[in-house]
């Protein structure tokens, strides 16, 4: 195995015993055993297991800032940024389907440790600005920012935050969840643009 590999498959194996199991409950060697590695090769790439938690931390919610900046380009209309941001966090998760758990549970479990240095202003800047010009343009009804973005990033995660019982107890397989994730692409954002733009 790689220096690059082994170092990757540490910090993925980590995003999913974490979620999984939460920072308090995980073990460096239950990340080890998971990645197929030793503690040694641990300790060498990322030093702790607290060190290791702020790594993953920090890369997830700057990947969140990267999708959202990408997604909300000055360059595209409103509608055209909620259906960017929908549509590749979508396909994110889909590549990296524990991240949502990861960052969903342990914000809850670690607060100071999740958001410690993260900074979201610059994203959340453009897009509450623009927002409360829409709103005073009355082109879209009233909605606070956190409302907003609350709806747009709920209704993105939770199917995958519900993996399991949309198999289990709707019988979904796995062709059936990827057409459900595609089809939620198209109809998320066609919610959100339904309830938000005035009709005339």
């Amino acid at each position: 195995m790689s220096t690059s590999n082994t170092e990757e498959k540490i910090k993925q194996a980590a995003i999913e015993v974490f979620s999984k199991k939460g920072y308090a409950d995980t073990k460096t060697r239950d990340i080890a055993s998971k990645a197929n590695a030793n503690i040694s090769a641990l300790h060498y790439y990322y030093g702790s297991k607290d060190k290791l938690f702020k790594t993953v931390t920090d890369d997830m919610f700057k990947q969140f800032n990267i999708l959202s900046e990408l997604a909300f380009d000055s360059n595209l209309s409103f509608k055209e940024k909620i259906e960017q941001f929908v549509s590749r966090w979508t396909d994110f998760c889909k590549e990296n389907p524990h991240v949502p758990a990861f960052i969903i549970f342990e914000s809850e479990r670690h607060p100071d440790k999740v958001y410690g240095g993260i900074n979201f202003k610059a994203v959340d800047n453009i897009m509450e600005k623009e927002l409360e010009e829409l709103i005073s343009k009355k082109i879209i009804r009233p909605i606070s920012y956190v409302n907003f973005m609350l709806n747009l990033v709920s209704l993105t995660l939770f199917p995958f935050l519900n993996k399991h019982m949309l198999h289990e107890i709707n019988g979904l397989s796995d062709g059936d969840y990827k057409d459900l994730l595609e089809t939620r692409k198209k109809m998320i954002p066609e919610m959100i643009i339904d309830y938000l733009y005035v009709k005339k």
